[in-house]
């Protein structure tokens, strides 16, 4: 009996990832909310998702933000996913990535005339923690925390997003 029921565990063990979607090869697309630590401030923005294979899934995006206190910022990013199924619908996903980041001051803005005005072009690299939701077969939802490793910006980055498959 022992023997029947670890052959069965092993067989559904087996069948799973023959339940998991077929994505290899297509493309997301979806919208974006989130919040910088190091900004202290919300942006919003798209992203892509092109899924390399079924578990690998690569992620360029583009985010805004608002800008406090004259400060703004903006940034495009490419993240890699591997995307860790939880369960049917709801799937963990490391992040690994590399991100570009405009950094402005407007002086007058912030109503600072002793200070100068400046722009800073930024590279740095992203790790994180994402979960997904399947909404319905071609409908998610994520949520995103990540550490941008930006010299002399570095940052928390919170992200909540929506998308869809085409």
């Amino acid at each position: 009996m022992k023997k029947v029921f670890l052959l069965l565990v092993f067989c559904s063990l087996c069948s799973l990832s023959r339940l998991s979607a077929q994505f290899e090869g297509t493309f997301g697309t979806g919208v974006h909310a989130g919040y910088g630590t190091a900004i202290n401030s919300p942006g919003a923005g798209v992203h892509l998702h092109y899924y390399r294979t079924n578990n690998l899934r690569l992620a360029p995006a583009f985010t805004y933000y608002r800008q406090h206190r004259g400060e703004s910022m903006w940034m495009a990013e490419t993240d890699a996913h591997y995307i860790l199924p939880v369960s049917f619908s709801a799937s963990l996903y490391p992040i690994a990535g590399i991100h570009y980041s405009n950094w402005g001051y407007d002086a007058v803005k912030a109503g600072n005339a002793l200070a100068e005005s400046w722009t800073r072009h930024l590279l740095g690299a992203n790790l994180g923690l994402g979960f997904q939701h399947d909404i319905s077969y071609r409908v998610r939802a994520n949520f995103e925390l990540k550490y941008q490793f930006i010299r002399d910006f570095s940052q928390v980055f919170f992200m909540a997003g929506f998308g869809f498959w085409l």
